[in-house]
């Protein structure tokens, strides 16, 4: 049996947590919560976590903090478009079982095939899922409400991920007590997001990895192959000397 005082006590209050595994870790579980979106009580957590992370960027000027936080956004970016192709080729495969293959329809919805998400740049993907959205929307009726829903949520979680990955914080001089209350805040939102989801996926311990990746928290200590030891040479035996 645990005791129970431990589910009471915040994880990331941990000192040996540093400011840049904090921002790391906490951009990717937004991403991830804002990927996995499907309850009301997420919607709202999302919303705080967003506040919080924003808070912590505008008052951190740090150098290192900063290329932190860009390059953890970059990754979830990437990462998310990744995911994408497969969002959107399963939205192909729902067209697909509603209508045949050389419906007017599949045109409407994706004119430049679905390998324009995997073509395209960066900055063109939100007018393509607009063009499947609006693709989608025009025949609701033939189609379904849920599949409007779903593409208009890969637009969502796209713009969450690639406008933050192109934002670019502007300095300006905090307080040390500026930054400790942001940072305080920024480890209370997403304790009480663990808390959250746990309270949302009673002993369903796996959902954890969904939402949360930890081994951002941990160190990891570059390591180097040891080098390979010389083959040991026999030694040349003494002559034994000849007997009189």
């Amino acid at each position: 049996m645990r005791d129970l005082h431990v589910f009471f006590k915040n994880p990331l209050n941990d000192p040996g947590i540093s400011m840049d595994q904090l921002l790391t870790f906490g951009t990717n579980h937004l991403a991830r919560l804002i990927a996995n979106n499907t309850l009301a009580v997420i919607t709202a957590r999302i919303t705080a976590t967003t506040a919080a992370l924003a808070q912590v960027e505008s008052v951190f000027d740090d150098d290192a903090t900063q290329s932190a936080l860009r390059k953890a956004r970059n990754e979830i970016k990437d990462n998310y478009r990744k995911a994408l192709l497969v969002s959107v080729e399963s939205v192909y495969g729902a067209i697909i079982a509603k209508v045949t293959s050389k419906s007017v329809i599949i045109t409407e919805c994706f004119p430049e095939g679905r390998t324009v998400f995997s073509r395209c740049k960066d900055d063109r993907v939100e007018s393509n899922l607009n063009v499947l959205i609006d693709g989608v929307t025009a025949h609701t009726a033939e189609l379904s409400a849920q599949l409007v829903t779903d593409a208009t949520a890969l637009l969502t979680g796209w713009l969450a991920v690639y406008n933050a990955s192109e934002t670019t914080a502007g300095v300006k001089s905090n307080t040390i007590i500026d930054k400790q209350t942001a940072r305080n805040n920024l480890q209370l939102e997403i304790f009480r997001n663990i808390l959250t989801l746990a309270l949302a996926f009673p002993d369903q311990p796996e959902m954890c990895d969904v939402f949360m990746q930890q081994s951002y928290l941990y160190d990891h200590p570059h390591t180097t192959t040891p080098p390979t030891p010389p083959t040991p040479t026999p030694a040349t035996p003494t002559p034994t000397p000849p007997t009189p």
